[in-house]
């Protein structure tokens, strides 16, 4: 028992910092200008969820479907695996993650009973947070802006533009949703912290600022 003890979190890790931000680097190489194209389309969730209109609603969760497919397929399952045997099971969790989101209400507006004034505004927040504010995370955190993570093409924006799109909307069984994205926000935080990236603490906001705008909804 006293052996265990004296491990660290970056004992438990399969690869170097410099493995995995180059993975990064490479990956969204191969990609580029696509990463535009999938801005746009978190824009596009961002105000269909911040509006109360409920035809301006119904592609939010085809489009949060088809991000969680692609983060499974490309990123996932072709590369991040390769240096990580647990990502072929993430890649699956990925995968059932779209297919909760594919299967939910289309208008998304009339699913269910209205959200709370707060829990709206806070889940706007998040989401500007996991679309729009996470590319910039890599300079804050002294490196490339080529590792940047953008909505669609890296997990951890697309998990906290989750959170926050299901945060803002009421939809039948939405609770279904959530575990997936948390339990991501959680084992990539936990990855970040033994990386030492300055930019662990992401995920842990993420996670906190749902739990708290849970809480406080239900007021």
């Amino acid at each position: 028992m006293s052996q265990w003890a004296t491990y660290t979190l970056s004992d438990l890790l399969m690869f170097s910092p410099r493995v995995y931000f180059r993975l990064i680097e490479r990956y969204n190489q191969d990609f580029w200008p696509l990463q535009l194209v999938f801005v746009a389309g978190a824009f596009l969730v961002l105000v269909s969820a911040a509006t109360r209109v409920p035809r301006a609603r119904v592609a939010i969760f085809p489009l949060l479907a088809a991000a969680w497919l692609f983060c499974a397929w490309q990123f996932l399952w072709l590369r991040y695996a390769a240096i990580h045997w647990g990502m072929s099971y993430a890649a699956a969790a990925f995968l059932l993650q779209a297919g909760l989101m594919a299967l939910q209400p289309g208008a998304a507006g009339q699913a269910g009973p209205p959200v709370s004034r707060l829990r709206h505004r806070g889940g706007i927040g998040v989401m500007l947070f996991g679309s729009l504010v996470y590319p910039c995370l890599a300079l804050l955190a002294g490196r490339s802006l080529a590792s940047a993570e953008t909505f669609a093409m890296m997990p951890d924006p697309t998990a906290t533009t989750t959170l926050g799109t299901v945060l803002a909307i009421s939809s039948k069984r939405s609770w279904l949703l959530l575990p997936i994205p948390l339990v991501w926000c959680a084992f990539s935080g936990l990855t970040l912290l033994a990386l030492e990236d300055a930019g662990a603490w992401a995920p842990f906001a993420a996670i906190i600022a749902t739990l708290v705008l849970l809480l406080a909804g239900r007021r």
